[in-house]
């Protein structure tokens, strides 16, 4: 579960890792700064591919600053419903189930995971199911946004006298 306690009025909110986007920047920041020594030794000519590759490690620093920069909220859950980027994807009068996925993919090193969102929408008995990425940089497991869930859903059920 998380950190602290939820309570109905609590909210649980996914957003970046950001220890490890600054990690992951410092040591882009580590292979960028070995290629740039060795493109110095070499005075900038006949340097190797290699080299060029770490050079280019600097974007990917930069990006991986940006992202630990970020006050992105991925996944908001509280007592109203759930919540994508900051857009209600459901509240929980129309909210039917939630579980998590993987998406499958070829060739691949990198988990895939989703959280899947089954609802009615809104005035109609039409089901919809939203596929919700997790990414590999978030600051919850999978298995806390799954919690966050159902403690919501049981909170919500609980008022209703369901």
């Amino acid at each position: 579960m998380a950190k602290n306690q939820l309570t109905q009025d609590s909210q649980f909110i996914v957003g970046e890792n950001k220890g490890l986007d600054y990690v992951l920047a410092f040591l882009c920041l580590a292979l960028f700064s070995y290629g740039l020594i060795d493109a110095i030794r070499h005075n900038f000519t006949n340097l190797s591919a290699s080299t060029f590759v770490f050079l280019i490690a600097l974007v990917a620093a930069i990006l991986f600053f940006i992202k630990g920069n970020s006050k992105r909220v991925y996944i908001r859950i509280n007592n109203k419903g759930i919540y994508q980027d900051e857009r209600l994807v459901t509240g929980w009068d129309n909210f039917h189930n939630a579980y998590i996925s993987q998406k499958e993919k070829v060739i691949t090193i990198q988990d895939n995971f989703q959280l899947v969102v089954e609802y009615l929408k809104d005035g109609t008995k039409q089901g919809i199911r939203k596929k919700i990425p997790l990414t590999n940089t978030q600051n919850k497991s999978e298995e806390e946004v799954l919690e966050a869930v159902k403690f919501f859903w049981s909170v919500y059920k609980k008022q209703r006298g369901v």
